[in-house]
C-alpha cells in the first residue's frame, strides 16, 4: 500500500542507565536517548570513541533518507545527553555503517561494515584531522557487522558473510596480513548477526547478536561465550527489546567503553508516523 511506504522509520542512539550491569538483571533498561538535530538523517550502529568529563564521542552510522551510509562522529553532552555536533569522517562509493572500533598500541582502527566492497579495510582514526585515514585490507570477504577479538588467545575476527544465520570466523594470518576464514557456525534461529564487540563482566566473555526472527534488528541477545575443543559456543543468556515506547520496533547495536553503554533502537520518531502506522495496523490495513 502506498501510505503504508510513505511512512518513515527512523533510528536513535541512547545510553543505559548504570552502564554494564542492569544488561544482566530483569528489568527493562532505563536509557538517555540523544535527541537527533537533524531532520533529514538518522543515526544508528554507534560505538564508543571516547569519553572526557564534559563529552561523549561516538562513531555511528549517518544515513540521510534514500542515501547510503556513511560515518559521523557525534560530540554529546555528557550531563544533558544533548546532540552538540555532527562530522562526516568517511564516506565511499558503497553503503558504509558499523565503524567497529580497535586499540592497539596506542592508537585507535576503525574497521567499518562495507560488505557491498567485497572487502573489509581498516582505517587509522586522526583525531588531529578528524577523519579516518586507510591502512590496508584485512579481509577479502565483504562482512556484515564484523567484530575483532583477541579474548581466545589470538587474534580473530567474527562476522556474517551470506545471511543472519551463519557466523563466520578468520583467523590473523601474519604471512598474507589478512584474516583468513576457519570455521562456520550455524544457527536454527536468525540470531547469529552481530550486534557489536565481545566484552567481559565478572570475569566472563559476552558477546552480543542480533535477533532477527522476526525482523531485521528486532532485539539484541547478550551471548555467554565460552572457548570449546569444536570452537567458539555461543549461549544466550537475555533478550533485550528497545525500552523506548515509540521507537520500540528494534533493537540491534550495543557497545560499551569506559563505563558507558550506548545502544541504538528503531521506530517511528514523528508522532504522525506513529499513529497513521496505528491505525493500519488497527484495522489491518496492508
Amino acid at each position: 500500500m502506498i501510505i503504508r511506504r510513505k511512512i518513515r522509520k527512523d533510528w536513535i542512539i541512547g545510553f543505559v542507565e548504570g552502564g554494564v550491569e542492569p544488561l544482566f538483571g530483569t528489568e527493562k533498561l532505563k536509557v538517555h536517548w540523544v535527541k537527533n538535530i537533524y531532520s533529514d538523517r538518522w543515526f544508528a550502529d554507534p560505538f564508543i570513541l571516547d569519553v572526557d568529563d564534559k563529552y561523549i564521542y561516538v562513531l555511528a552510522e549517518e544515513c540521510r533518507y534514500h542515501k547510503r551510509g556513511r560515518i559521523a562522529k557525534l560530540t554529546i553532552d555528557k550531563v544533558s545527553y544533548k546532540m552538540l555536533s555532527m562530522d562526516i569522517i568517511l564516506h565511499e562509493k558503497t553503503h558504509l555503517s558499523f565503524p567497529n572500533i580497535i586499540r592497539h598500541e596506542g592508537k585507535v582502527y576503525v574497521y567499518p561494515e562495507n560488505c557491498h566492497s567485497k572487502k573489509l579495510d581498516i582505517y587509522e582514526y586522526s583525531e588531529k584531522d578528524e577523519q579516518l585515514i586507510p591502512v590496508q585490507t584485512i579481509c577479502n570477504d565483504g562482512l556484515w557487522d564484523s567484530t575483532i577479538t583477541e579474548y581466545f588467545g589470538k587474534w580473530q575476527l567474527f562476522g556474517g558473510r551470506e545471511n543472519h544465520f551463519c557466523l563466520e570466523e578468520y583467523d590473523w594470518s601474519e604471512s598474507q596480513m589478512r584474516f583468513i576464514h576457519s570455521r562456520t557456525y550455524e544457527s536454527a534461529q536468525a540470531d547469529f548477526r552481530l550486534a557489536g564487540q565481545f566484552f567481559k563482566y565478572q570475569g566472563e566473555v559476552y558477546c552480543p547478536m542480533q535477533d532477527c526472527s522476526k525482523t531485521y534488528g528486532g532485539a539484541v541477545i547478550v551471548n555467554k561465550v565460552s572457548k570449546t575443543e569444536d570452537g567458539i559456543r555461543f549461549t544466550p543468556v537475555r533478550r533485550i527489546v528497545s525500552p523506548s515506547k515509540r521507537m520500540n520496533e528494534g533493537m540491534h547495536t550495543l557497545n560499551m567503553y569506559k563505563g558507558l553503554v550506548v545502544i541504538d533502537a528503531k521506530g517511528y520518531k514523528n508522532m504522525f508516523d506513529y499513529l497513521l502506522f496505528a491505525l493500519l495496523h488497527l484495522f489491518k490495513i496492508k
